[in-house]
């Protein structure tokens, strides 16, 4: 089992843990998007409770993904940004890139 999680995180740049999490947080997000739309189209009361149920449930997973998520990339980065630059002292345009807004101006200090 840990060779092949070694030879998906050597394919893919993320470890097995890490797309895990994300995978469950991704369902989680749309299950709960899912169970909207099905509690909007329930016909009787019993279904949409139970499809209301079934929201809080899914959110109440992805917050908690989401936190996991956090702690799981702060893990695999060792705190860093996976691009590179220091969460705490730099910003993605201390890189010296220039971005140019939908006028065509360009923008040094532009933040993303």
């Amino acid at each position: 089992m840990e060779q092949h999680q070694q030879e998906q995180a050597h394919e893919t740049g993320t470890r097995n843990e890490t797309y895990d999490v994300i995978a469950v947080l991704y369902h989680a997000l749309q299950g709960a998007e899912n169970c909207q739309i099905y509690a909007r189209d329930a016909q009787n009361q019993q279904t949409r409770d139970f499809f209301e149920r079934a929201l809080s449930a899914q959110r109440q997973l992805a917050d908690e993904g989401k936190q996991l998520l956090q702690q799981v990339l702060e893990t695999d980065t060792a705190g860093q940004s996976a691009f590179g630059w220091s969460s705490e002292t730099e910003t993605p345009d201390s890189s010296g890139i220039q971005t140019t807004s939908t006028d065509g101006q360009t923008n040094p200090d532009r933040r993303y």
